[in-house]
């Protein structure tokens, strides 16, 4: 079988294609499901996260609890993923990036299985945080892809990747939000023996399976040289690391998911709440989102590579989200006003995220590659960790107005962090 760069690039397309699909289908079904345990309230569990959220309220709108505990739990989820990613990362350097994938993707598996027979609020709390302790699949997967280039190509790599990730965040929201009316499976969920929209568990069960083939068939074994290293999780040996443009570009990466990831977090919750859309709905807004990205990060950002530095895409793509998150503010509650919003912050995010990882990747060593894009997939997991509760908590307290403000602001304080950020070292 043939292994050249070529096939394997396209190969690590597949994978995170079919991980993100897997991981994204739950997205226009969260609201309905935490609505559905909130409605249950039967479990000790969820007893517990109910009085965290009404003590985080300050006297909030109860219209809002769902999006609080959401961003409660959405928050352990991308903790776990910030404390898992860099170690994948660091371990497939040493192990290789095939055996880790395979590993992550199964235990991705499981996680599913576990969601579809979430009956109980405490089983689908357990398997977030299975899928989120399995969350290195992009760190490992962005390494094998960097792997596969050389400096001049590295934006383009991560481009192709980016849009693999965007097809697969495209499409998980589209068939979530399909398959939640497919009705196979309900007479379990009226047995009360499975979580609700069980066909949408069901078929991300499938979908995590096919990665996981997809891995063990055709990517194969890479074991890089690596330079030893005693400290798996690079948040242990910050000082040690010789490339402090490496740390500033993922504190970089930490600020632009905290405020990006923020938004992306409560426009779920904003698109039930303020524009009564189905999860079916909910899907179709974010294909409308992922054709954007795919097409920016498969045509824009291929073309971009090796013509313009990293930075300078990165920095294209942070004054489009500003613009966006802007009309996102003024014109976002009319229809029209939240697709050309949406239009701005889709083309700006699918140039900041490959720009940045590409921009971390060539301040590495070719053996180093998976602990320091785990470093800085690590920063973006910690943003995600703490946006989901701070940015439900705005949400709760004032609705989403002032959630979409903060994000705004964030998001000019990282263009501005961005345009003084020095290249790569020498």
């Amino acid at each position: 079988m043939s292994t050249s760069p070529k096939r394997i690039k396209f190969i690590l397309f597949l994978i995170v294609f079919t991980d993100m699909m897997g991981f994204s289908l739950l997205f226009p079904l969260f609201p309905k499901t935490l609505e559905f345990f909130l409605f249950k309230g039967d479990d000790v569990l969820f007893r517990m996260f109910y009085s965290a959220a009404n003590l985080l309220s300050f006297g909030g709108d109860t219209k809002y609890t769902f999006v609080l505990f959401g961003g409660i739990l959405g928050s352990i989820y991308s903790f776990l993923q910030f404390i898992a990613a860099p170690i994948w990362g660091r371990l497939s350097d040493h192990s290789g990036r095939r055996a880790i994938l395979i590993f992550t993707t199964l235990g991705n598996t499981i996680g599913y299985i576990l969601w579809l027979f979430s009956s109980q609020f405490w089983m689908f709390v357990l398997s977030r945080v299975i899928t989120g302790m399995m969350g290195g699949n992009l760190s490992v997967a962005s390494a094998a892809m960097a792997d596969q280039t050389d400096e001049k190509s590295r934006a383009a790599g991560m481009g192709f990747l980016g849009a693999g990730i965007g097809l697969g965040f495209v499409m998980g929201p589209l068939l979530g939000g399909i398959s939640s009316q497919w009705t196979f499976l309900d007479f379990l969920h009226q047995e009360g023996s499975v979580v609700v929209f069980p066909a949408s568990a069901f078929f991300a069960i499938l979908v995590s399976l096919l990665t996981v083939i997809l891995v063990y068939i055709f990517l194969p074994q890479n074991k890089p040289e690596v330079i030893p290293e005693k400290e798996i999780h690079p948040f242990l040996s910050l000082g040690k690391i010789e490339s402090r443009n490496l740390v500033r570009i993922s504190l970089l990466n930490l600020l632009f998911v905290l405020s990006f990831s923020g938004f992306e977090f409560v426009v779920n919750f904003f698109l039930s709440d303020s524009f009564h859309f189905s999860p079916k709905e909910i899907g179709f807004t974010f294909l409308y989102i992922g054709i954007i990205i795919i097409l920016v990060q498969g045509g824009v950002v291929r073309r971009l590579s090796g013509k313009i530095s990293e930075k300078r895409i990165s920095l294209y793509g942070a004054l489009l989200v500003v613009i966006g998150m802007g009309l996102l503010v003024s014109l976002g509650t009319s229809f029209a006003g939240l697709f050309v919003s949406l239009f701005f912050l889709a083309f700006g995010s699918a140039l900041v995220n490959p720009g940045l990882s590409s921009f971390a990747s060539l301040e590495s060593g070719r053996g180093d590659l998976g602990r320091s894009l785990g470093l800085f997939r690590s920063f973006g997991s910690l943003g995600r960790a703490v946006s989901p509760v701070v940015f439900s908590l705005l949400y709760f307290q004032k609705g989403p107005s002032l959630a979409f403000f903060v994000s705004f602001v964030l998001l000019i304080g990282f263009g501005i962090l961005l345009f003084t950020q020095k290249e790569k070292t020498t």
